[in-house]
């Protein structure tokens, strides 16, 4: 679908006026035409231009990218329309991920991100540390991934659960010398434990916790140097538990899962570099119950 000059125009008196509304109100169109009309060109640049709110607009970064060029000779404007699908559409530029701090630490999310950056060699990867929903348009993030008990800051934004995986309890060698293997979930009372903020209804209460955190790296530190019994998923625990570095006890008895959210902005305007690392996420994880 080719982009409109009427609807590029349109576009302009909505920014110029600060929204749509605005725009279709001092040039005497209606408001549904000119919503209608930026829908349109949005579908025939294959990407969002504007963050739609009740009283304001607000232009997203290819929104920007295209605004800068609009006033410039016919010329730059075709080549901004052009820039703006084969950004789209290419295998090359900036894919922004925001995950927790523990995945990252992951030898999951390690291969992953080698397998992707081997496959797609011109994309570069921005990795942030987030523990709590975003607003991806504003940030400019391409996916999040979080746990599927928190909240999402957007309901309209895309959400896939999961990579489901079994959260076991764990310690070290060294804490089951100075305290007793518990037998049963009653055990547990006497001993101290480490959990994440999103974990603590998953156990019996009246628990000693000795520590609750959003990090699940700390937690998996604080267990290995023999601090109590950490709640942790398995996934992120293999390799410690392959080594010798974590007991996983009671595995018979306490069964607990926990599944990750996989969280972008639209399935409409979905770039090949974000629905590539989509795939890949599928196709590495789901293996990973």
């Amino acid at each position: 679908m080719k982009a409109s000059m009427d609807d590029l125009y349109l576009f302009i008196l909505t920014v110029r006026h600060g929204g749509i509304s605005a725009a279709a109100q001092a040039h005497g169109l209606q408001r549904s035409k000119v919503s209608r009309r930026l829908q349109e060109l949005e579908k025939a640049l294959g990407c969002q231009l504007l963050i739609r709110t009740t009283r304001q607009i607000e232009m997203t970064e290819h929104g920007r990218l295209l605004y800068q060029h609009i006033n410039q000779p016919l010329s730059d404007v075709n080549q901004a329309i052009s820039l703006l699908k084969n950004q789209q559409q290419s295998l090359q530029g900036v894919l922004r991920i925001a995950v927790p701090a523990a995945f990252i630490a992951s030898a999951l999310f390690s291969e992953l991100l080698d397998d992707y950056a081997r496959q797609f060699p011109d994309i570069n990867l921005e990795i942030f540390h987030r523990h709590q929903s975003v607003d991806l348009k504003r940030e400019n993030i391409d996916l999040q991934l979080l746990p599927d008990v928190l909240d999402i800051i957007n309901e309209d934004y895309v959400q896939q659960v999961f990579l489901p995986s079994k959260k076991g309890l764990l310690c070290s060698p060294g804490y089951l010398k100075s305290h007793d293997k518990p037998q049963c979930l009653n055990d547990l009372f006497a001993h101290s434990i480490l959990t994440s903020h999103n974990d603590p209804s998953l156990l019996p209460e009246g628990l000693n916790i000795r520590l609750m955190s959003e990090d699940l790296g700390l937690i998996n530190h604080m267990a290995q140097s023999g601090h109590g019994i950490a709640l942790l998923p398995m996934t992120l625990v293999q390799q410690q538990i392959k080594q010798g570095e974590l007991i996983h006890l009671l595995p018979d008895i306490y069964q607990s899962e926990i599944s990750m959210t996989l969280i972008y902005s639209s399935r409409q305007f979905l770039p090949q570099k974000t629905r590539t690392m989509i795939n890949l996420l599928r196709d590495k994880f789901l293996n990973h119950h």
